[in-house]
């Protein structure tokens, strides 16, 4: 049995699971803590030459190990605390921030204050992945998205997937010409591989773009984005689209 079998098993029976429950394990721990002490005393008490130190060895020896079970428990219950608050935070798949995260994250007022460029990512074809490979293809080919993504970010942007083959970045401080250079990174074609298959396939992306104010909410961003995201696809997809208020829409295709 593993450690972390053990750990798991062992939490799982301290869990209360009613008022019955709860009283059966308290006695059956009082019972323990109680025959350790009579086992204690019988061992030790005789051989002691003073009664203080029988009281520090009693400390030791009896509260010691429930001491370091309670510290344990603590520990264990802080690190699972953190793990459900980071899988609460992030897309199961692709280890990017949820949908969620990305709202919260892109909305806060030192992200937005300096202004950027948002923009909405799809994935082209992906439908005809999951149809001709299967899905397992297409959980590959979104994780390698990620990675493009995530690895052409700064400390400053933020990254997420939306759902299904949509991702968004809030580029922080930038402005069209520095987006323009990260989008045509994103651009080129991304390769991924299949276990089942000794040739390495490839995804493009479609992207559309809005220049960001502070005043601007993230949701009409990411409205005009899609929008802007809507003609990248009408024009031959693998493509850059920035929204502008009033004008037609600039395309800017991968170099």
């Amino acid at each position: 049995m593993s450690w972390r079998r053990f750990t798991d098993g062992l939490f799982r029976f301290l869990a209360v699971k009613g008022w019955k429950d709860g009283t059966c394990k308290i006695v059956l721990i009082l019972a323990i803590i109680m025959l350790t002490q009579m086992a204690f005393t019988s061992a030790f008490l005789g051989n002691l030459p003073e009664r203080t130190l029988y009281y520090a060895l009693c400390a030791l020896f009896v509260g010691g190990p429930w001491v370091a079970l309670f510290f344990w428990i603590s520990s264990y219950q802080v690190a699972l605390q953190k793990k459900l608050s980071r899988l609460s935070r992030k897309d199961g798949l692709t280890g990017m921030n949820n949908r969620r995260t990305f709202f919260d994250l892109a909305q806060r007022s030192e992200i937005r204050a300096a202004g950027g460029i948002v923009l909405m990512i799809d994935a082209d074809n992906f439908k005809s992945i999951n149809d001709t490979h299967g899905h397992a293809a297409g959980d590959e080919c979104l994780k390698a998205i990620a990675y493009r993504i995530t690895r052409n970010l700064r400390d400053v942007d933020v990254g997420g997937r939306l759902g299904g083959e949509e991702f968004a970045v809030y580029l922080n401080c930038v402005n069209l010409a520095q987006a323009k250079a990260i989008a045509a990174r994103l651009l080129t074609p991304i390769p991924y591989s299949l276990r089942d298959f000794d040739s390495t396939l490839t995804v493009t992306l479609s992207i559309g773009g809005v220049v960001a104010t502070a005043e601007d909410h993230i949701d009409d961003l990411l409205s005009h984005a899609d929008l802007a995201l809507y003609q990248a696809k009408q024009s031959g997809k693998a493509r850059l689209a920035m929204w502008s208020e009033g004008s037609e829409l600039a395309v800017y295709e991968a170099a």
